[in-house]
């Protein structure tokens, strides 16, 4: 008898364990539709932006004292999650002037330790959009402060837009401790590859997209906007929208401002 309460006891727990919930749920993708961010998103320093969901974007008005390097201080809009493998892309519209940006996905692990010992630690793919003599956006593959590790890049080639309005597509795919960058300049074409890194970020990792304004004064005419497309996971399912159909009214809507 005791061995067959035994039995059903790790009969019944084994049960109880393959129904439950995952602690982290998988990562979803999101079209922006409707008129309020989905419930699957959660937002680190709210306060360092002016935001809302509408005709199908994620509208990003930046404040200041919002870099993503020495801190991740930019709003930052995230999921959660444990999963090995994942592909992640967006695509913004940025339009910044007068002052150093940032724009882009945010891989960051709470837990990890950076090169100088410090928590977090992560992986980024942005678009700094840089002021002063330079006046020009470039494209960055970086860990924390830091980007001369293997596979980093500190300014991808052949890539400086004009300040202004600038459309990109950035996509990052984890593959267990490896992550592999691309990009669409214009937000179109063929994905040309940035690079492949091999770096350790202890899960559960917060993925998703930021924007903010790298500087810590207002100046006459220092802006950011930033208008996000969508979110996409390449497992997971989303609405039925056409993204580049979006991105065509998108800069229509501009062109006509």
């Amino acid at each position: 008898m005791k061995i067959t309460n035994l039995s059903f006891r790790i009969v019944v727990l084994f049960i109880a364990l393959s129904i439950v919930d995952p602690l982290f749920a998988k990562l979803q993708s999101d079209d922006f539709n409707g008129s309020k961010l989905g419930a699957i998103w959660k937002i680190d320093n709210p306060k360092k932006a002016k935001w809302e969901v509408n005709n199908g974007n994620l509208k990003v008005v930046g404040g200041l004292n919002a870099n993503v390097w020495a801190g991740a201080d930019a709003a930052f809009y995230y999921q959660e999650t444990d999963q090995k493998s994942f592909d992640v892309e967006t695509t913004v519209v940025v339009d910044y002037a007068k002052g150093s940006t940032v724009t882009g996905i945010l891989i960051l692990s709470e837990t990890t330790k950076d090169s100088q010992g410090r928590k977090p630690e992560w992986i980024t793919l942005k678009l700094w959009g840089r002021g002063g003599g330079d006046n020009n956006a470039v494209l960055q593959y970086q860990r924390r402060e830091n980007d001369n590790l293997k596979g980093l890049v500190g300014t991808q080639p052949d890539y400086k837009p004009p300040a202004g309005i600038i459309p990109i597509s950035l996509r990052v795919k984890r593959d267990g401790n490896t992550y592999e960058s691309w990009f669409k300049p214009s937000a179109k074409g063929d994905w040309v590859l940035v690079s492949k890194v091999n770096y350790v970020l202890n899960d559960p990792l917060k993925v998703g997209i930021y924007a903010g304004i790298a500087e810590g004064a207002a100046a006459d005419g220092r802006k950011l906007t930033a208008e996000f497309d969508y979110f996409h996971e390449a497992s997971s399912k989303s609405t039925s929208v056409n993204p580049k159909n979006r991105l065509a009214t998108k800069w229509s809507e501009i062109k006509n401002k």
